[in-house]
């Protein structure tokens, strides 16, 4: 088996069969790789093989056990010696076994064009046998090793690119803001909105990442973004890394979506959930452990920083870092990275869909939102908490339930004109939803107003033809 054919082996090892270059000697033409099942496979050519020189090479494996070990980061050594040659001594055995001891197994093959199906699959064959010699394989998977080590000592600007694009963003909102008055806001399109999102505006979940609530947290993450592309070099992948930012914002925002918690920093939890698939790299790669210890550094350095600006959440940074590690071990299979993809695009343009075929999304949760509320109060499992209230009434997680959950508490806690205040509100915040007219139809009623209470029923009515409360209430005030 010539040169050529030994590097085409390799180069399916490398790129088909899932195996990474872990050393390399140029000199002997001696390459190791590992799997994900921490198999080792090293393939060894030589123009005219010795019995010898096999020998030597796994008496060299023996005697150095311990420092394989190590190097490796394995506790147990499950090696494959592939000798390859042009010229092969028939006097040597093709495959023989050596179990040393149950932590160090070591087969040696002598691989040839006679045996080669057996460590290749069929439908490679073909490729290997093909008889055009060129370099261009054993230069893709040398230079992917080399690359791969140079990375080490790279600042990674494509990872950069992040930082850029948030500043550019930041900067643009800026401008705009002072230009018109701070009455229009770029971010305003792109934040977490509650309101905007039960509309249809789905892209909110994911663009939410790019939205900062200040010049400190910008220039934080900025930092952030600086050290991680010094520390971990090319090994940065910036399409993975910007999936898993947006799908780990996504989650943290679908707790604010079901009401599981009331304020969530979506960048601050996204950019802590990649250091959790930073971290999962570090630890699955052969090598130096300091990284791995960079990235628990950073972390704890990350989470002190953090609380000085932000509300900490312990328990939703841990779930988020966690989360980080899921998804990393997911993009190792590139079919992930590309669902991971259809899955954002599905997500974003089904609720554009939604919005241009005139679909009421908006009416029918907060329907399904008042009749849970509704359901809580009938069986006595509601607690009244009114600050809780006020504070979502503040947040960009408010919904038109905000408002009439707030002025009912008014009416049994403070006063009914507070009450009619915070549902006229409601009304301007969200002129769709019929309770808050039915509420302030009879706050008039009680008012003696008669001719604005009909005003009032008459719209709730028109929003919600088919209840029975409205249309009685109605009935009530012409028979008067």
């Amino acid at each position: 088996m010539n040169e050529s054919k030994f590097w085409k082996i390799v180069y399916l090892y490398v790129n088909n069969y899932h195996y990474e270059v872990i050393h390399y000697r140029p000199e002997k033409k001696d390459i190791w790789l590992i799997n994900r099942d921490n198999e080792l496979v090293r393939f060894i050519y030589n123009s005219n093989i010795k019995s010898s020189d096999v020998d030597a090479s796994v008496y060299n494996i023996i005697k150095n056990e311990q420092r394989l070990r190590k190097v490796f980061k394995l506790s147990s050594l499950k090696i494959k010696v592939l000798y390859t040659s042009s010229e092969n001594d028939d006097s040597i055995q093709e495959y023989k076994k050596y179990k040393i001891s149950n932590d160090l197994l070591i087969e040696r093959i002598i691989l040839s064009e006679k045996n080669q199906n057996k460590f290749i699959r069929s439908k490679d064959k073909k490729f290997v046998d093909l008889s055009v010699k060129t370099d261009r394989y054993k230069t893709r998977v040398v230079d992917g090793y080399l690359n791969k080590k140079k990375s080490n000592y790279l600042i990674n600007f494509h990872f950069n690119f992040l930082a850029v694009v948030f500043i550019l963003l930041f900067s643009i909102n800026f401008l705009v803001l002072y230009y018109s008055n701070n009455s229009v806001s770029l971010y305003k399109f792109l934040e977490y909105n509650y309101q905007s999102i039960i509309t249809g505006e789905f892209y909110r979940l994911f663009t939410n990442i790019v939205v900062f609530d200040n010049i400190n947290q910008l220039i934080f993450i900025t930092i952030f973004i600086f050290i991680c592309s010094l520390l971990f070099g090319e090994e940065i992948k910036l399409t993975t890394s910007i999936t898993i930012l947006l799908l780990v914002t996504f989650v943290s925002n679908l707790f604010l979506l079901f009401g599981y918690s009331t304020y969530i920093n979506s960048v601050s939890i996204a950019f802590f959930g990649l250091l959790g698939s930073f971290f999962i790299a570090e630890l699955n790669k052969r090598g130096n452990d300091i990284k791995t210890i960079y990235t628990l550094a950073l972390s704890v350095i990350y989470l002190v920083i953090s609380s000085f600006y932000i509300e900490m959440q312990l328990g939703i940074y841990m779930f988020a870092f966690v989360l980080g590690i899921f998804l990393q071990l997911l993009m190792l299979n590139k079919i992930n990275l590309v669902v991971s993809y259809v899955f954002v695009a599905i997500t974003a343009l089904s609720g554009i869909l939604i919005i241009l075929l005139g679909f009421d999304l908006k009416s029918k949760i907060n329907n399904y939102n008042l009749s849970k509320y509704e359901k809580k109060i009938l069986n006595n499992s509601f607690e009244v908490n009114t600050e809780i209230i006020e504070k979502e009434l503040n947040s960009k997680n408010k919904s038109v339930l905000t408002y009439y959950e707030l002025g009912l508490l008014k009416i049994s806690t403070s006063s009914i004109d507070e009450a009619k205040k915070i549902f006229l509100d409601g009304i301007n915040f969200d002129d769709r939803f019929a309770p808050l007219y039915y509420q302030l139809a009879l706050i008039e009623r009680a008012e003696s107003n008669k001719s604005k209470s009909l005003e009032y029923i008459e719209k709730a009515i028109n929003l919600d033809g088919n209840n029975n409360i409205y249309k009685n209430l109605k009935l009530e005030l012409l028979a008067k």
